[in-house]
């Protein structure tokens, strides 16, 4: 029985995993500091053909979030004009090699959501609650009149997560089967 219990989580927890697509620099997984790199300084602010078809132009997060999470975040850097925009769904790799992006308009199977001006070396989203539960993409780049040595930005993001009815339901049914059991037990003896 323990097996088969064990057996049965496994598969719960293997069916909600999803691999981040390959072309995305990392994984937003809640609140905390999350470094990047972007490796020229026109990415966000003038997207060029082929963006991140050599290097990372732009840095793609993934984010899988629940209707009702909110979000809230800094980018900020010492020596890069960060921009920012946020996207529901997944962009393609296709749509950065072929010159698609839009870094304030929807394009390819994404839709724009919010996003930054340039010319501030901190970009700040506050308070921002997710609509729909789904995966959404988090796209920071910036602009600069510099050389192409590669820019180092850091994102201060503080994620709440919503919980689920669900959970609360599976909860409470555990709480009553115990109290059941404890009963039973009682009676017994």
């Amino acid at each position: 029985m323990k097996h088969l219990l064990g057996a049965c989580l496994l598969l719960v927890l293997a069916s909600g995993a999803s691999a981040l697509p390959t072309h995305y620099y990392g994984e937003v997984s809640g609140s905390g500091s999350y470094q990047g790199n972007v490796d020229i300084n026109f990415g966000w602010g003038n997207p060029p053909f082929a963006l991140n078809g050599w290097a990372q132009d732009v840095n793609l997060w993934g984010i899988e979030a629940k209707a009702g999470d909110k979000m809230s975040f800094d980018v900020s850097s010492d020596d890069l004009f960060t921009g920012f925009s946020l996207y529901f769904g997944e962009v393609d790799l296709f749509d950065l090699l072929y010159g698609e992006f839009k870094n304030d308009a929807d394009f390819g199977g994404v839709t724009y959501l919010t996003g930054s001006t340039l010319w501030d070396l901190t970009q700040s989203l506050a308070e921002f609650t997710f609509a729909d539960s789904g995966f959404y993409t988090l796209i920071v780049g910036g602009k600069d009149f510099g050389g192409y040595d590669g820019y180092e930005y850091q994102m201060d993001l503080a994620y709440a997560s919503v919980p689920e009815p669900a959970a609360f339901i599976l909860f409470g049914s555990g709480l009553l089967g115990l109290v059941a059991a404890r009963r039973r037990r009682q009676q017994q003896v």
